[in-house]
C-alpha cells in the first residue's frame, strides 16, 4: 500500500544519506515514475526531501530533519534482522525480502560486526515448503477457501475444505491453523503433510479465534513414558539440547546415564533408533522389550 511504502521510505532515508530512485523502485517493486510521485507526495507533506543529480544522485532528506526518530535501537534492530535472517532459509516471500532490506537499511553502515549468526540449511524440501507456504499465505490475506488433501500419522489421507488463518512456526516445523468446514472446528495443520493446494474462488468472512484449538493428527497422540539409556559422549549435545543438562549423569569421560521421556509407541522407538550404537536403552524393561522387537522387525526387512 502507498501509506506503508511512504512510510518506509522515510525510514530508510533518516538513516542513509542518499537513496536512488532505482533503488527504491527495486525494493517495493514499482516503477521510478511511482517514486518520484511518493518523493511528491512526501514534500507535499512538509518533509524536506531533496534531489541530487549525476551518477551517484538520488534522494535524500535535509540534515537538520534527521535526528533520531527511531524507537528501537541499532541493537534492537540487529537482533530482529538475526532472528530474521535465520528464518529466511524456511520461508522467504517478497514481503519478507522487503522487510530484511528496510531493517538492514536502519542500521548504520559502519556497524557491521555481528555477535549472532543463525542459518539453517537449505533442503530441497524446503524450497518445496516455501512454494505451498506463498500460496497459502496469499489465500490468508485475500481471504478466499483452501482446498487439500491432508495425510494423517497413520498414512491416511482426507480432502479438506478450510478458512486458512495463521501460519507458525514451531521450533523449525510449519503449521496452518484454519477453521475446517467439513468438522465445524479450528484445526492445526503440519505443512509438510498438505498436499494439492488448491485456492477456490470462494471468499470467506473471518471468524473469531477460539482460545483452544484442536490439533490435526500431527503431533504423537500417545502417553509418555519415563526410561534410563546410556549414551555416548558424542551425542551428549543432543540430549543436552532437547531435555536440558539436568537429565544426564556422567559414567566417565566417554558415557553418561540419561533419564528423559518418551512417547510409549513406535514414535519413541524412531527417535532412539536414530541414535543408532550411540545409545543403550536401560528400562523399563517392558519398553526394552518393545524397543527390542521393534528394532528386529527393522532388521527382518533386510532378510527379505
Amino acid at each position: 500500500m502507498k501509506i506503508e511504502r511512504l512510510i518506509a521510505i522515510v525510514m530508510m532515508l533518516l538513516e542513509r544519506d542518499v537513496i536512488s530512485a532505482q533503488e527504491f523502485a527495486d525494493l517495493f517493486k514499482v516503477t521510478k515514475r511511482t517514486i518520484l510521485r511518493d518523493m511528491d507526495t512526501l514534500a507535499l507533506a512538509n518533509i524536506p526531501v531533496y534531489a541530487l543529480r549525476g551518477s551517484h544522485g538520488g534522494y535524500g532528506l535535509m540534515p537538520a530533519y534527521k535526528f533520531d526518530k527511531r524507537l528501537l535501537s541499532v541493537t534492537d534492530l540487529e537482533n530482529i534482522l538475526i532472528a530474521l535472517n535465520g528464518f529466511q532459509s524456511l520461508m522467504l516471500n517478497d514481503d519478507i525480502k522487503a522487510t530484511l532490506e528496510k531493517i538492514r537499511s536502519m542500521i548504520p553502515h559502519e556497524i557491521t560486526q555481528k555477535s549472532v549468526s543463525i542459518s539453517f540449511q537449505q533442503w530441497s524440501g524446503r524450497t518445496e515448503i516455501a512454494e505451498m507456504m506463498d500460496a497459502l499465505q496469499h489465500a490468508i490475506k485475500s481471504q478466499y477457501l483452501v482446498k487439500f488433501t491432508y495425510i494423517d500419522v497413520d498414512g491416511s489421507k482426507i480432502r479438506q475444505t478450510v478458512e486458512p488463518y495463521q501460519l507458525q512456526a514451531k521450533e523449525t516445523r510449519w503449521y496452518l491453523q484454519g477453521y475446517v468446514l467439513e468438522k465445524q472446528a479450528f484445526l492445526t495443520y503440519k505443512i509438510s503433510r498438505i498436499t494439492n493446494v488448491k485456492q477456490l474462488s470462494t471468499k470467506f468472512t473471518q471468524r473469531k479465534f477460539k482460545t483452544k484449538r484442536q490439533l490435526a493428527k500431527t503431533y504423537f497422540p500417545f502417553p509418555n513414558i519415563p526410561i534410563k539409556v546410556k549414551i555416548d559422549a558424542t551425542v551428549r549435545d543432543q540430549f543436552v539440547e532437547r531435555y536440558g543438562a539436568k537429565v544426564l549423569s556422567e559414567i566417565d569421560n566417554q558415557h553418561y546415564y540419561a533419564e528423559i521421556t518418551v512417547p510409549y509407541h513406535e514414535f519413541g522407538y524412531r527417535y532412539l533408533a536414530g541414535f543408532g550404537s550411540h545409545i543403550k536403552v536401560i528400562g523399563p524393561p517392558d519398553f526394552v522389550e518393545n524397543y527390542q522387537r521393534f528394532l528386529k522387525q527393522v532388521l527382518s526387512e533386510y532378510d527379505k
